[in-house]
């Protein structure tokens, strides 16, 4: 049985942003890790990639509970999944609105996460 057989991938992306917008930082790291079990890493496209918990604590410990997600649209195929994501983001100005495309690869027990993004600078 191959991992997209075991795995409800879009369900897995959509609980993603859920327990994201919930502050449910525990929860999340468990989604992780059973999405990718042998690890996983998250790249900002064009730059290098970078360990899935450490970008994971630092993406909590700048965004967590300022940014609130809200996924536009998620299409999966097979072991592959991407969603159009609005990032609204809590300035001093107010709410700014940041899209972004994110990708998710599901592959011999380890998750890729991709972001393309614009950011708030």
């Amino acid at each position: 049985m191959n991992e997209a057989a075991t795995l409800d991938l879009e369900q897995a992306i959509r609980d993603n942003y859920r327990l994201w917008n919930e502050g449910k930082r525990e929860e999340l790291d468990r989604l992780f890790a059973a999405m990718g079990p042998d690890g996983f890493t998250i790249e900002y496209v064009g730059a290098p990639s970078i360990d899935g918990p450490t970008a994971m604590a630092d993406m909590w410990t700048k965004y967590g509970g300022q940014c609130i997600t809200e996924p536009v649209e998620v299409i999966v195929n097979g072991s592959e999944g991407a969603a159009y994501v609005a990032n609204r983001l809590q300035t001093p100005d107010g709410v700014v609105t940041l899209p972004s495309l994110e990708t998710y690869k599901v592959e011999d027990g380890r998750l890729t996460i991709r972001y393309f993004h614009r950011t708030a600078d």
